[in-house]
C-alpha cells in the first residue's frame, strides 16, 4: 500500500513538473485523492491564468518585465496555459536586444492569446508582430531588396526544421513575399503594410504561387514537414525526449487532421502512456529550477539570478532560443545554482525534528531519489545539531541534488 502511494505521489509530482511550474510544497499531499490521469485532465481543463499587466514606462522596464513574468510563473494559478506560453516564447523567439519592453510584452500577450489555439493563426500573428519584425529585420525589408532573415528562420526553426525540404530559392521567394511591413514608432508602434515596397507579382515558394505574408504562412503550415516538426518539438518539451518514428507519424496526423489545433496535439501527447512512464529524464532549465527553488524556500528570488544561470525571460541568446540539453547540468551552471541556494536558504522553514529529510523530500516533490543522494542528505542531516542550521543546509543541498535538477 505504501509503495503504491509512493508511486502515485511520484506520478503526481511528475505531472505537476511537466504541465505546471510546480509542485509547490504540500501540493502533492493535497492531491492525494486525485489519480494521476485525473490530475492531467484537471490541469488541461483549467482556465488560463490572466495576470495583471506589468507596470511599464520607466527606465527600469528592462528589469521589470522579466521579473513580472517570473512572478507570474511562480503564482499558484499558473498552469498548463502558462507552460505553453513559455514553450512558444522559446520556440518563436524574439528578445529585448532588438525590441523594446513594451513590444516584447505585446508579443507576450500574442503568445498568451494563441498558446493553446491554432498554430496557423499563431504563426500569422507573429509574422507581422512588431517585436518579431525588429528581431529578424523585417522592418524596412522591400521586395526590391528583401531581408531573408525571417523567411529563413520561419522555415528552419519555426515550422519545417533544418531538413524540412526547402531551398535557398524558397528563402529568397519567401522574403520577397514577406516584404512591405514596417513599424510606425510615432504612433504607438503600429504595424503597417506599404504596398510601395511590397511585391508586385507572385513568386514561387515551396511549390506555390505566393505574393503576401498570409500566402507564405499558409504554404509553410500546409507543408508536409510542418506537422511532424511541431509535434516533435512539443513532445520533446513535454515528455523530455523526441517521439519514436511511429509516434511522430501518429502525432503529426493528429495535428494535421485537426487543422493544426494545438490543444488536441498536447492532449494526445500527455494522454499516451509514455508521458507518465518517462520521468526525470531531462534537465530542469534555469527558469524551471529557479522557480522550483523559490517555491521550496518560500522566498522571492530576483530575476537577475537567472542572468548568471543563462536564461533570462524575454532575452534569448539567439533566434534558436535556449538549449534544451545538458547545458543546464554543466559545471558553470551548477556553481551558479550553488550561489543562489547559498544566498537564499537562510530563512527557510524549520523541518520536522523527527524526520527532517522525509519532510523536505515531500515538500520538494521528490519521491524517486537514488540511494547515493539519500545517503549524502542523511549524513548532512546527522552532522548538524541545530534544527535551523540543519534545515538551511538540507534545503540548499536538495536543490543541488541530481533529482531536483531534473524535470
Amino acid at each position: 500500500m505504501l509503495a503504491d502511494m509512493a508511486d502515485d505521489n511520484a506520478l503526481r509530482a511528475h505531472v505537476l513538473r511537466r504541465l505546471t511550474f510546480g509542485p509547490r510544497p504540500g501540493q502533492v499531499d493535497d492531491l492525494a485523492d486525485v489519480a494521476p490521469a485525473d490530475l492531467i485532465a484537471q490541469l488541461l481543463a483549467a482556465d488560463p491564468f490572466e495576470p495583471d499587466p506589468p507596470s511599464l514606462g520607466s527606465d527600469d522596464d528592462y528589469s521589470r518585465l522579466p521579473q513580472w513574468w517570473l512572478d507570474v510563473m511562480r503564482d499558484e494559478r499558473a498552469g498548463v496555459h502558462e507552460r505553453m506560453v513559455w514553450f512558444w516564447h522559446g520556440h518563436l523567439t524574439s528578445g529585448l536586444e532588438k525590441a523594446s519592453p513594451s513590444l516584447m510584452y505585446r508579443q507576450h500577450q500574442l503568445l498568451r492569446d494563441h498558446a493553446l489555439g491554432n498554430f496557423r493563426d499563431l504563426v500569422m500573428a507573429i509574422t507581422i508582430d512588431a517585436a518579431m519584425l525588429y528581431w529578424l529585420d523585417g522592418v524596412g525589408s522591400s521586395a526590391s531588396a528583401p531581408n531573408e532573415n525571417y523567411s529563413r528562420e520561419l522555415m528552419e526553426l519555426f515550422t519545417l526544421g533544418r531538413d524540412g525540404g526547402y531551398s535557398e530559392a524558397d528563402v529568397r521567394a519567401g522574403a520577397t513575399a514577406l516584404a512591405g511591413w514596417w513599424v510606425d514608432g510615432d504612433h504607438d508602434d503600429e504595424v503597417n503594410y506599404d504596398e510601395g515596397s511590397a511585391a508586385t507579382e507572385p513568386t514561387d515558394f515551396l511549390g506555390r504561387s505566393v505574393m503576401y505574408a498570409d500566402d507564405v504562412v499558409n504554404a509553410v503550415c500546409d507543408h508536409p514537414s510542418c506537422a511532424p516538426f511541431i509535434a516533435t518539438k512539443l513532445h520533446t518539451f513535454i515528455v523530455g525526449e523526441p517521439p519514436s518514428d511511429d509516434r511522430r507519424v501518429e502525432l503529426a496526423a493528429i495535428f494535421a487532421d485537426g487543422g493544426l489545433e494545438i490543444r488536441p496535439l498536447l492532449e494526445a501527447i500527455v494522454g499516451h502512456p509514455s508521458f507518465l512512464e518517462t520521468r526525470l529524464n531531462r534537465p530542469r532549465s534555469a527558469v524551471e529550477w529557479l522557480i522550483a527553488t523559490s517555491l521550496l524556500f518560500d522566498v522571492e528570488i530576483d530575476w537577475w539570478s537567472l542572468d548568471g544561470l543563462g536564461q533570462v525571460p524575454f532575452n534569448p541568446p539567439n533566434v534558436a532560443g535556449w538549449p534544451g540539453s545538458g547545458r543546464w547540468l554543466s559545471t558553470g551552471v551548477e556553481f551558479g545554482k550553488a550561489q543562489v541556494a547559498y544566498d537564499n536558504a537562510w530563512d527557510t522553514a524549520t523541518l520536522d525534528s523527527s524526520d527532517p529529510l522525509s519532510d523536505l523530500l515531500s515538500r520538494a516533490g521528490l519521491y524517486e531519489i537514488s540511494d547515493t543522494t539519500r545517503q549524502v542528505l542523511e549524513e548532512a542531516a546527522s552532522s548538524i545539531e541545530s534544527r535551523h542550521d540543519r534545515s538551511t543546509m538540507l534545503h540548499a543541498l536538495i536543490t543541488l541534488s541530481p533529482e531536483f535538477s531534473l524535470a
